[in-house]
């Protein structure tokens, strides 16, 4: 029988064939946005700021729309696990449905917001820039969270590569629209901001035709079983309500770092484009652990579904230190090359200084946020949500925005306050969510099997 040390290789092995393309996938889907503003820092520090204050918006109703779905993966890794196929349909086609309604409720807000957002408090010029964009960029959230709840899907049964590839086409779309659409080329109008959204809503759609197909293809359906007739509305509900506390975790984490960008506004444009420039950098780096946090939550989810619970403490483990290697490289590189980072996205020399010393932050919490991140994946594949969810909101909205608001207009006057009240959330969260995890996957406890008859909904 192996020993302790050839189990925990194994498991660890499967985590990272596994998480690789997921991580590769998940830097994807952050290149849009990466292009986007590396485009648009060309332009001038106004719409530079002004893709900043508008992906404050968006980023909050992305990321918590990905929250709510993000129990597709939960459901389908443990029907996959089970070997329920059926089930597995099942989700897939309530989870479609259901990305719909969720990308629509986001559009639906920023349409509502676009004449009040002046409540903000923004530079005047950066709220007239950002309008047009945000009304063009709000819509592409119905085929962008649709087709994250399809790539999702794919991941959870264990085929991330060709959504990873679909996703990098996309990519290459948007760049190839872009350029033209911003500077004008090929005889087409200059339209900045405006040919930017453009560029990611044609995108997204592009994304979402591809990523869809692929799913029906390996649930071996045909395009008319997406249709409404077909879904469970029951499904639906189970998805909605197991996705719910999972969004709320994840708005209370996006929405105290685009609410810092808020803060960052009311001291200027130079510093609401400094810290764009240092979030899409941060943002981009979180991207690997998070790859590591589904891979590890989808094999936990498999672990449960196939009711291998004594695999579940190395699965966590093997996970959270492979988190711990990546963010360390990832520290180095912000605390030695901060300031050439920043000159890549725009030659503004006060932009430039700022951002660089915002970097000096952002590598010293790239340890905690690559624990914290992986360590509330391996609770949701064991569909333990609830309490993650609350120490999320305690830890961003009790800790670290308080702590940087205290810090950044009464401590040191500046935007560095505001990334420790941010530094400090993560390094809370990650302690709390640890100790949960450890206490979840202790000798005799068990995850929580979200299908309550097996053979119902086999037979189904």
């Amino acid at each position: 029988m192996p020993g302790p040390r050839k189990l925990f290789q194994t498991e660890l092995g499967a985590t990272l064939s596994l998480a690789v393309p997921m991580m590769v996938g998940q830097f994807g889907q952050m290149l849009m946005g990466i292009t986007d503003t590396l485009v648009l820092g060309r332009v001038g520090v106004v719409p530079l700021a002004a893709i900043g204050f508008a992906n404050t918006l968006l980023g909050t109703l992305y990321v918590g729309g990905i929250g709510v779905l993000a129990a597709v993966g939960i459901f389908t890794a443990q029907a996959h696990g089970a070997k329920l196929d059926n089930a597995k349909v099942e989700v897939f086609r309530s989870a479609f449905w259901l990305s719909l309604f969720v990308g629509i409720a986001a559009a639906a807000v920023v349409i509502v917001l676009l004449p009040a957002l002046s409540v903000f408090g923004e530079p005047v010029p950066v709220e007239v820039a950002a309008r047009p964009y945000l009304a063009i960029t709000g819509l592409s959230l119905i085929p962008a969270l649709a087709s994250m709840s399809a790539k999702t899907y794919c991941e959870a049964l264990g085929k991330p590569v060709i959504p990873s590839v679909i996703l990098y086409a996309g990519v290459i779309l948007n760049v190839a629209l872009n350029l033209p659409l911003v500077f004008g080329w090929f005889g087409l109008p200059a339209l900045g901001l405006v040919g930017s959204a453009i560029a990611t809503l044609c995108a997204r759609i592009f994304v979402l035709i591809g990523i869809i197909g692929y799913a029906l293809f390996l649930s071996r359906l045909k395009w008319q079983a997406l249709w409404l007739t077909g879904v469970s509305w029951e499904k639906v509900g189970s998805l909605f309500r197991a996705g719910l506390p999972i969004g709320c975790q994840y708005v209370a984490e996006a929405g105290a770092f685009n609410f810092s960008a808020i803060m960052m506004g009311w001291m200027g444009t130079i510093s609401l484009a400094a810290h764009q420039i240092v979030v899409t950098c941060a943002a981009t780096t979180f991207m690997f652990p998070l790859g590591i946090s589904i891979a590890a939550g989808v094999r936990v989810g498999h672990a449960v579904g196939s009711q291998a619970y004594s695999t579940l403490r190395r699965i966590a483990l093997g996970a959270i230190i492979v988190s711990i290697l990546i963010a360390v490289g990832f520290a180095a590189i912000y605390l030695t090359l901060g300031h050439q980072i920043a000159l890549l996205f725009t030659n503004q020399t006060e932009v430039v200084e700022l951002a660089g010393r915002l970097m000096i932050i952002a590598g010293i919490f790239q340890m905690a946020d690559g624990i914290q991140v992986t360590s509330a994946g391996c609770l949701r594949g064991l569909a333990d949500i609830r309490l993650p969810m609350l120490i999320g909101i305690f830890c961003y909205w009790a800790v670290a925005i308080p702590t940087g608001f205290i810090f950044a207009f009464h401590v040191l006057n500046g935007p560095i306050g505001i990334w420790i009240g941010l530094a400090t959330g993560l390094f809370v969260a990650a302690i709390l969510l640890t100790w949960r995890l450890q206490a979840m996957t202790g000798p005799g406890r068990q995850g929580r099997f979200v299908f309550g008859n097996t053979e119902n909904l086999e037979t189904s």
